[in-house]
């Protein structure tokens, strides 16, 4: 089984914001399945399965699906269900973040956008060094869970 490549950092933040924009939906605890709606497409909805037994996880966005990378939709089903524990205080920092908006500007360069989120927060008066370690926080938590690839059986 492969383990799930870890995320460029401001997928951890557009995780964030789903959680605070109340994007991820978890109705059942019991169920495998829960979705979430994309940040810059809100007609799009994604399927994330966790079998927390198995320790595997699955998305159906691309980067995902193909890449074998753990994508901001699984990120924020973890964080919605705290198997990632953070300051529940952050989320105001990243709520209504427009996501469309920062993808044209730098135009997926996930570097670029992490700093020009944080230049956001700045401006905005926000503590942006708290910000950052919370961040830094939940990758870790997430390097430490070695999530492995679900492959759903069709």
């Amino acid at each position: 089984m492969k383990e799930r490549i870890l995320p460029p950092k401001v997928k951890i933040i557009e995780a964030l914001s789903a959680v605070a924009d109340e994007r991820i939906t978890v109705e059942d605890l019991l169920s495998k399945e829960w979705k979430c709606n994309s940040s810059s497409t809100p007609w799009k909805v994604y399927k994330i399965i966790y079998d927390e037994k198995e320790n595997q996880i699955s998305s159906n966005d691309s980067w995902s699906t193909n890449q074998w990378f753990l994508w901001y939709p699984a990120i924020a089903f973890l964080l919605k269900i705290w198997k990632l524990k953070y300051d529940e205080s952050i989320l105001e920092m990243v709520k209504d973040t427009n996501w469309i908006k920062i993808k044209w500007l730098v135009h997926k360069d996930y570097e670029s956008s992490y700093r020009l989120i944080l230049w956001n927060l700045h401006m905005q008066c926000f503590n942006v060094d708290y910000f950052i370690s919370q961040v830094e926080n939940i990758y870790n938590q997430i390097s430490k869970l070695h999530l492995q690839h679900l492959v759903e059986n069709s």
